[in-house]
Protein backbone atom coordinates (compact mmCIF):
# COMPACT_ATOMS: atom_id res chain seq x y z
CA UNK A 1 0.00 0.00 0.00
CA UNK A 2 1.18 3.09 -0.78
CA UNK A 3 1.64 5.70 1.93
CA UNK A 4 0.13 9.20 1.57
CA UNK A 5 3.93 10.67 1.71
CA UNK A 6 5.22 7.94 -1.25
CA UNK A 7 1.81 9.06 -3.55
CA UNK A 8 2.77 12.77 -2.81
CA UNK A 9 6.28 12.47 -4.17
CA UNK A 10 4.97 10.14 -6.71
CA UNK A 11 2.30 12.70 -7.98
CA UNK A 12 5.20 15.55 -8.19
CA UNK A 13 7.20 13.76 -10.34
CA UNK A 14 4.76 14.20 -12.93
CA UNK A 15 3.65 17.66 -11.98
CA UNK A 16 5.18 20.71 -13.56
CA UNK A 17 4.93 24.62 -12.28
CA UNK A 18 4.44 26.96 -14.92
CA UNK A 19 7.53 29.37 -15.33
CA UNK A 20 7.48 33.11 -15.99
CA UNK A 21 10.99 32.13 -17.37
CA UNK A 22 12.25 30.32 -20.53
CA UNK A 23 15.32 28.40 -20.59
CA UNK A 24 17.36 30.75 -22.49
CA UNK A 25 17.19 33.16 -19.64
CA UNK A 26 19.23 34.24 -16.86
CA UNK A 27 19.22 31.17 -13.99
CA UNK A 28 17.50 32.67 -10.92
CA UNK A 29 18.76 32.28 -7.54
CA UNK A 30 15.78 34.04 -5.35
CA UNK A 31 16.71 36.58 -2.36
CA UNK A 32 17.97 34.74 0.71
CA UNK A 33 19.21 35.43 4.08
CA UNK A 34 22.68 33.75 5.58
CA UNK A 35 21.96 30.50 6.85
CA UNK A 36 22.60 30.08 10.60
CA UNK A 37 24.61 27.54 10.94
CA UNK A 38 24.45 27.27 14.28
CA UNK A 39 20.77 26.03 14.48
CA UNK A 40 22.39 22.99 12.00
CA UNK A 41 24.98 20.87 13.65
CA UNK A 42 22.95 18.31 15.88
CA UNK A 43 20.36 17.67 12.49
CA UNK A 44 20.57 15.69 9.39
CA UNK A 45 18.59 16.50 6.62
CA UNK A 46 17.56 13.83 3.78
CA UNK A 47 17.32 14.88 0.22
CA UNK A 48 13.37 14.04 -0.70
CA UNK A 49 13.22 15.74 -4.37
CA UNK A 50 15.08 17.01 -6.71
CA UNK A 51 14.89 18.59 -10.53
CA UNK A 52 15.93 16.72 -13.46
CA UNK A 53 20.09 18.31 -13.46
CA UNK A 54 23.13 17.16 -14.04
CA UNK A 55 23.26 15.43 -10.56
CA UNK A 56 20.02 13.40 -10.84
CA UNK A 57 21.53 10.35 -12.08
CA UNK A 58 24.12 10.24 -10.41
CA UNK A 59 23.60 10.92 -6.73
CA UNK A 60 19.97 9.22 -6.42
CA UNK A 61 19.85 9.97 -2.55
CA UNK A 62 21.48 12.27 -0.15
CA UNK A 63 22.25 12.44 3.55
CA UNK A 64 23.58 15.92 4.87
CA UNK A 65 24.71 16.60 8.36
CA UNK A 66 27.94 17.80 11.34
CA UNK A 67 26.84 21.19 10.15
CA UNK A 68 30.03 23.04 11.58
CA UNK A 69 30.79 26.49 11.28
CA UNK A 70 33.95 28.09 9.64
CA UNK A 71 35.35 31.54 9.59
CA UNK A 72 34.44 32.04 5.87
CA UNK A 73 31.24 29.88 5.66
CA UNK A 74 30.38 26.41 6.79
CA UNK A 75 31.18 22.91 6.20
CA UNK A 76 28.98 19.89 6.56
CA UNK A 77 29.87 16.26 5.76
CA UNK A 78 27.65 14.41 3.01
CA UNK A 79 26.52 10.46 2.42
CA UNK A 80 25.92 9.59 -1.10
CA UNK A 81 24.74 7.23 -2.88
CA UNK A 82 25.38 6.51 -6.99
CA UNK A 83 26.66 3.05 -7.68
CA UNK A 84 28.59 2.66 -3.95
CA UNK A 85 28.32 5.16 -0.67
CA UNK A 86 30.52 7.57 -0.02
CA UNK A 87 31.22 9.92 2.69
CA UNK A 88 33.31 13.03 3.11
CA UNK A 89 33.42 16.84 4.61
CA UNK A 90 32.90 19.69 2.07
CA UNK A 91 32.75 23.13 2.59
CA UNK A 92 31.13 26.60 1.43
CA UNK A 93 32.26 30.12 1.68
CA UNK A 94 29.45 33.17 2.06
CA UNK A 95 29.51 35.48 -0.76
CA UNK A 96 27.33 37.81 0.99
CA UNK A 97 23.35 38.48 0.37
CA UNK A 98 22.23 34.68 0.63
CA UNK A 99 25.24 33.42 -1.78
CA UNK A 100 27.52 30.80 -1.01
CA UNK A 101 30.28 29.13 -3.35
CA UNK A 102 31.97 25.67 -2.62
CA UNK A 103 35.43 25.96 -1.44
CA UNK A 104 37.83 25.77 -4.35
CA UNK A 105 40.12 23.98 -2.50
CA UNK A 106 37.99 21.01 -2.18
CA UNK A 107 37.34 20.10 -5.95
CA UNK A 108 40.04 17.45 -6.29
CA UNK A 109 38.64 15.84 -3.28
CA UNK A 110 35.04 15.78 -4.13
CA UNK A 111 35.64 14.71 -7.43
CA UNK A 112 37.75 12.10 -6.12
CA UNK A 113 35.12 10.70 -4.31
CA UNK A 114 32.45 10.63 -6.92
CA UNK A 115 34.59 9.21 -8.86
CA UNK A 116 34.56 6.27 -6.29
CA UNK A 117 30.92 6.54 -6.14
CA UNK A 118 30.29 5.81 -9.34
CA UNK A 119 33.02 3.53 -9.25
CA UNK A 120 35.01 4.51 -12.05
CA UNK A 121 31.98 4.82 -14.50
CA UNK A 122 30.58 7.71 -16.59
CA UNK A 123 33.76 9.55 -16.29
CA UNK A 124 33.45 12.37 -18.24
CA UNK A 125 29.65 12.87 -17.02
CA UNK A 126 31.29 12.87 -13.77
CA UNK A 127 33.76 16.01 -14.25
CA UNK A 128 31.00 17.49 -16.11
CA UNK A 129 29.02 17.98 -12.86
CA UNK A 130 31.75 18.28 -10.80
CA UNK A 131 32.94 21.46 -12.75
CA UNK A 132 29.07 22.78 -12.08
CA UNK A 133 29.15 21.68 -8.41
CA UNK A 134 32.26 23.47 -7.76
CA UNK A 135 31.95 26.59 -10.33
CA UNK A 136 28.65 27.18 -9.05
CA UNK A 137 26.66 29.83 -6.91
CA UNK A 138 24.22 28.73 -4.84
CA UNK A 139 21.86 30.06 -1.92
CA UNK A 140 20.06 27.66 1.07
CA UNK A 141 16.68 28.20 1.79
CA UNK A 142 14.95 26.96 5.14
CA UNK A 143 13.30 27.12 8.30
CA UNK A 144 14.97 25.00 10.24
CA UNK A 145 12.36 22.29 10.71
CA UNK A 146 10.81 20.99 8.05
CA UNK A 147 13.54 21.67 5.00
CA UNK A 148 16.25 22.26 3.33
CA UNK A 149 16.86 23.43 0.11
CA UNK A 150 19.78 23.78 -2.08
CA UNK A 151 19.33 25.89 -5.49
CA UNK A 152 22.47 26.28 -7.38
CA UNK A 153 23.51 28.19 -10.77
CA UNK A 154 26.54 28.65 -12.91
CA UNK A 155 28.37 31.56 -11.85
CA UNK A 156 27.50 33.18 -15.27
CA UNK A 157 23.89 32.36 -14.08
CA UNK A 158 23.17 31.33 -17.59
CA UNK A 159 21.01 28.64 -17.95
CA UNK A 160 20.53 25.13 -18.93
CA UNK A 161 18.09 22.57 -17.47
CA UNK A 162 20.60 20.23 -16.48
CA UNK A 163 22.83 22.73 -14.90
CA UNK A 164 19.88 24.65 -12.43
CA UNK A 165 19.59 22.56 -9.68
CA UNK A 166 17.20 22.17 -7.03
CA UNK A 167 17.11 19.92 -4.22
CA UNK A 168 14.63 19.65 -1.17
CA UNK A 169 15.69 18.12 1.96
CA UNK A 170 13.81 16.89 4.98
CA UNK A 171 14.65 15.95 8.37
CA UNK A 172 13.25 12.30 7.39
CA UNK A 173 13.88 9.86 4.66
CA UNK A 174 10.33 9.63 4.69
CA UNK A 175 8.95 12.91 5.47
CA UNK A 176 5.13 13.48 5.87
CA UNK A 177 3.16 15.69 3.75
CA UNK A 178 3.21 18.85 6.20
CA UNK A 179 6.64 18.46 5.52
CA UNK A 180 6.65 18.82 1.95
CA UNK A 181 3.82 21.38 1.71
CA UNK A 182 5.95 23.59 3.79
CA UNK A 183 8.61 23.30 1.00
CA UNK A 184 6.67 23.70 -2.06
CA UNK A 185 5.29 26.57 -0.34
CA UNK A 186 8.15 28.34 0.49
CA UNK A 187 9.74 28.39 -3.12
CA UNK A 188 6.09 29.28 -4.98
CA UNK A 189 6.11 32.48 -2.70
CA UNK A 190 9.26 33.00 -3.90
CA UNK A 191 7.78 32.95 -7.40
CA UNK A 192 10.00 29.65 -8.27
CA UNK A 193 8.70 27.25 -10.68
CA UNK A 194 9.88 23.46 -11.68
CA UNK A 195 9.58 19.93 -12.11
CA UNK A 196 10.13 17.92 -9.20
CA UNK A 197 11.25 13.92 -9.14
CA UNK A 198 11.04 11.98 -6.21
CA UNK A 199 14.59 10.49 -4.17
CA UNK A 200 14.60 6.86 -3.23
CA UNK A 201 15.75 7.95 0.33
CA UNK A 202 12.95 6.68 1.70
CA UNK A 203 14.27 3.08 0.33
CA UNK A 204 17.64 3.34 1.93
CA UNK A 205 19.26 1.91 4.64
CA UNK A 206 21.35 4.41 6.16
CA UNK A 207 22.86 2.38 8.54
CA UNK A 208 24.75 0.56 5.77
CA UNK A 209 28.80 1.36 5.74
CA UNK A 210 31.07 2.47 2.59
Amino acid sequence: MISGVNLLLILLSFIAWTSTASESQICYLPQAMELDVEMLPKTSWYSGLHTDDITASMLSYIRLNNFTCTASGFGLVSKEHGVRYVEFEFHFEYDGDGIYHPRKSDAEYIHAEHEKEMNGLDKEVVVDMDNFLINGKAVFLTDYKNYLAILQCPRDGTVDKEYRLIRGFFPSSNPDLSQVAVFINALHEMGISAKFYASTCSETDWSHEK
